[in-house]
C-alpha cells in the first residue's frame, strides 16, 4: 500500500507529465502557424514574379513598329493637350480675373467649366477665398475662374439666389450647376485649405485632381 508521500510524488509527476504534453501541443500549433505564413507568403511572392515574368514577356514580344506606334500616339497626345491649353488660355483660363454682369452669360458661353466668385470688397471671408481661387486657377487651366462684383449685379445676384458672400457658382456646359455658400460646406468653415476648396470643386465635377 503506497504511503500518502509515495501517492504525493506520482500527483506531481503525473502533473508536470500532463503540463509537458501541452506545451508540446503548443509548440506544434505554433510551428504549424508559422508554417502556413511561410507558405502564403512564398505563393505571394511567386504570383508577384509571375506577374513581373508575363510583362517582361508581352514587352519582348513588341516589334519595333508597335513600339514606334506606341510612341507616336504619345505625342498626339501632347500635342493636343498643348493645343487645348492655349485655347484655353486664349480665353483667360489659367488667370482669376473680374468680370462686368453684362459679360456673364458670354463668359459661360466660351467655356465648360466655370467657377464665379461673387465678391464684395468689404467682406474679409471674400478676400480669403481670393486667396484659393489665385492659387487654384494657374493648377486648373482647364476651368475659368472670374469674379463678380456682387453689388454692382443686381440682376444675377438675384437670379442666382445670391444671398451670402462669398458664393461660389459652379457651371458646367453653360449651366449653373451648384452655388457653394460662403464656407458652410468645408469642415474648417472659413480656415478651409486651399486643398480643402479643391477637393470640394473636384467634388462638384468643374476640376479634376488629376490635373
Amino acid at each position: 500500500k503506497p504511503s500518502a508521500g509515495r501517492f504525493f510524488v506520482l500527483s506531481v509527476l503525473l502533473l508536470a507529465s500532463g503540463a509537458h504534453s501541452l506545451l508540446e501541443m503548443e509548440g506544434i500549433q505554433q510551428k504549424c502557424v508559422a508554417d502556413v505564413i511561410a507558405e502564403i507568403a512564398v505563393r505571394a511572392a511567386t504570383e508577384a514574379e509571375a506577374q513581373v515574368d508575363e510583362e517582361l514577356l508581352r514587352l519582348d514580344a513588341l516589334k519595333e513598329d508597335d513600339l514606334e506606334e506606341l510612341r507616336r500616339k504619345r505625342l498626339e497626345r501632347m500635342k493636343s493637350t498643348h493645343a487645348d491649353k492655349q485655347k484655353k488660355l486664349a480665353q483667360g483660363h489659367g488667370e482669376y480675373e473680374m468680370i462686368d454682369e453684362k459679360d456673364f452669360f458670354n463668359v459661360c458661353k466660351k467655356s465648360e467649366y466655370i467657377v464665379v466668385h461673387f465678391w464684395r470688397e468689404s467682406t474679409w471671408r471674400c478676400e480669403v477665398m481670393d486667396k484659393h481661387i489665385r492659387q487654384l486657377c494657374q493648377k486648373h487651366w482647364g476651368t475659368r475662374f472670374v469674379k463678380i462684383n456682387a453689388e454692382k449685379s443686381p440682376y444675377l445676384t438675384e437670379r442666382l439666389h445670391i444671398w451670402c458672400l462669398p458664393s461660389l457658382v459652379l457651371c458646367k456646359a453653360g449651366k449653373t450647376e451648384h452655388t457653394v455658400v460662403g464656407f458652410s460646406e468645408f469642415k474648417s468653415g472659413d480656415e478651409a485649405s486651399t486643398e480643402e476648396v479643391e477637393e470640394l470643386l473636384a467634388k462638384y465635377g468643374v476640376i479634376s485632381l488629376r490635373d
